[in-house]
């Protein structure tokens, strides 16, 4: 599980900030089901929020957390590649500015802190130190010469490492590579540094965006997992309570799918992850229209596959996933991402989840999360206010606001960072925000526009 990130000169974001996800004890409620607990009694939440203006940064505090994904577990092949990101523009001389993300995570029960800071031509320096007592102890760190372009990597005294399984991976560590991305290409043997890898790819499930395509991944979950079918005729109940069972073709529907298709980018496979740079978006007339989806595979054959059976007074009807309505479609894509958050722990980040959907649908989805999920965490951006209207369901700690400052860089703060003079326990969230208490709102002005 994630504790908090730290995020320096990255995008619109230029001096540090941090997210958490460490509860704040004057939030706690009765047998929250937001918290849980860590072996050395740290509380963290498993769902936080960001509102803000368009343009604020909030979908770039999610962009940062799939820019490190992909860091630690899907390394540049090229050493003329860049790191793909922008540093903070609005200055004099950007790309002379270092960037830095830190990291402070649970794996395996264990607490890690991973450092690294960067520009986009190479990885500077990186560290990693974890706790079996309350003293850090250090599994690595890692220096790089930018004259040589030679990385230098040195494990921590009490991690025993062979020389040569430490050269070997040195020498595949590329300047803009890190220590962890080496090691996923690297045929070598240094137990701690796999433990991690095993954990990153599991608990990673990566970022759905508008453009992400996550229907297909979903169909292929419950084409191949009886069980997983099961909870999805429950859960797309609770949605429209006609439709009875939901179903997908598993040789022609996966069959479509699998074809050229790379495994590392589909949720429900051996890497876990979204990914965001070959997803497209489905064909919003799939009668008329066909397109390709992660690499491979029909969606028009696709969605013909994806049928939903409907009860009625009149009987019972199946009709395919096109004779839906968005909402129903989007409610059954983020449905496979669900399972696995449920039934396996791993982090998600979702950027406007409230697309198509209701927002007690919406409601209904974040509990069903959390009140099903047990180290699993969620990171969503939105622009549904309605969720502050009750005040026993949002918690002020998991509340985050983003906001760009007059110099285009943005600040990161959470409701729990106000004083009482300014939002009183028991007040209102939605009125503080409605009136501007607590920023993080589009500054519009008068609706005319002036003629010339």
């Amino acid at each position: 599980m994630i504790q908090y990130i730290k995020i320096k000169n990255f995008g619109p974001i230029r001096d540090e900030v941090e997210l958490s996800f460490e509860a704040n004890l004057a939030d706690d409620m009765a047998d929250d089901i937001y918290l849980t607990t860590m072996p050395d009694g740290c509380k963290l939440l498993k769902l936080a929020y960001i509102y803000g203006a368009n343009a604020s940064g909030k979908t770039t505090v999610l962009k940062v957390f799939e820019f490190l994904r992909k860091l630690l577990l899907r390394p540049l092949l090229d050493k003329s590649a860049k790191l793909d990101y922008e540093p903070f523009l609005f200055c004099e001389d950007p790309q002379q500015n270092e960037s830095f993300i830190e990291l402070a995570f649970y794996a395996n029960q264990i607490r890690h802190i991973y450092s690294v800071t960067f520009n986009q031509e190479a990885i500077l320096n990186e560290k990693l130190v974890f706790f079996n007592s309350a003293k850090p102890t250090e599994l690595f760190t890692r220096d790089t010469d930018m004259d040589k372009r030679l990385a230098k990597i040195q494990f921590g005294s009490k991690i025993k490492v062979p020389a040569k399984e430490r050269d070997r991976l040195e020498s595949n560590t590329l300047h803009n590579n890190t220590v962890f991305g080496a090691f996923t290409k690297t045929n070598t043997d240094i137990p701690d540094l796999n433990a991690l890898n095993i954990w990153m790819n599991l608990f990673w499930l990566g970022l759905i965006s508008s453009s992400t395509n996550v229907m297909g991944e979903t169909a292929l979950m419950i084409a191949d997992n009886p069980q997983a079918n099961k909870w999805m005729d429950k859960f797309m109940n609770k949605a429209d309570r006609q439709i009875s069972k939901v179903q997908a073709d598993k040789e022609k529907t996966a069959g479509a799918l699998l074809k050229n298709l790379d495994a590392t980018s589909i949720g429900f496979m051996p890497r876990n992850t979204f990914d965001t740079n070959t997803a497209n978006t489905t064909p919003v007339d799939a009668a008329l229209t066909t397109g390709k989806m992660y690499g491979g595979g029909d969606v028009y054959a696709l969605r013909r596959k994806i049928m939903f059976t409907h009860h009625t007074d009149n009987g019972s009807y199946t009709l395919p996933i096109d004779a839906e309505s968005s909402g129903t479609q989007r409610y059954f894509s983020l449905g496979g991402p669900l399972y696995t958050l449920v039934h396996r722990d791993s982090i998600l980040l979702v950027d406007e989840l409230e697309n198509s959907l209701h927002p007690d649908l919406m409601k209904h989805f974040l509990q069903t999360f959390l009140a099903n999920a047990e180290q699993s965490q969620m990171l969503i951006t939105t622009h549904n206010v309605a969720l502050m209207e009750e005040i026993d369901f949002i918690r002020r700690d998991a509340l985050w606001f983003s906001e760009k400052k007059e110099d285009g860089s943005v600040d990161l703060y959470s409701a729990a960072d106000f004083d009482t003079g300014i939002l009183r326990k028991g007040a209102s969230l939605i009125n503080a925000y409605r009136a501007g208490r607590l920023g993080a709102k589009p500054n519009l002005g008068s609706p005319y526009i002036a003629q010339e």
